[in-house]
């Protein structure tokens, strides 16, 4: 058994709690915005993460562009999480795309982003639809930090042997 073959579950886990992250950061950009109307007077769309199984990314690169986005931490040396030569660890790519729902219209002459009808289009957020996205998602994070850290415990329990 190669090393690298040991770390895999944690891989599994991992590549889990990145996408639910990417889940979690869209469902609180809905709920923020789900009264917002832009500028140009058009509606928030709905955000929405797609698994894109198949396609993969490094977590470092990921945590390194992350950490340089926060300011000043990028430029700090990354270590390196697994000094093993020709083993990576991945993560499934997740991709935010906008939700091809309807928008909504609601007849409301008397606000100012009415069109000559008197309807206003509002962004196609359900509240109802988000917090039970966002508890489904909150339970798949925590399922895959009870497999990282029964993977953990597995891994010490072998090296107690």
């Amino acid at each position: 058994m190669k090393i690298g073959d040991m770390f895999s579950s944690l891989d599994v886990s991992a590549s889990g709690l990145a996408l639910q992250r990417k889940k979690m950061n869209a469902i609180a950009s809905n709920i923020a915005n789900m009264d917002s109307i832009g500028p140009d007077g058009k509606p928030y769309l709905r955000e929405e993460v797609k698994a894109m199984p198949g396609q993969a990314i490094s977590f470092s690169q990921e945590f390194g562009s992350q950490l340089g986005a926060a300011g000043g931490v990028g430029q700090m040396e990354m270590p390196q999480m697994l000094p093993m030569p020709g083993y990576t660890v991945n993560e499934v790519a997740g991709k935010v795309v906008q939700d091809p729902s309807a928008i909504k219209t609601v007849y409301d002459p008397t606000n100012p982003n009415a069109d000559s009808k008197g309807y206003v289009t509002e962004p196609n957020i359900n509240v109802v639809t988000e917090m039970v996205d966002m508890i489904t998602t909150t339970r798949s994070y925590q399922a895959n930090v009870t497999a990282i850290q029964a993977t953990k415990n597995i891994i010490k329990d072998s090296l107690e042997i």
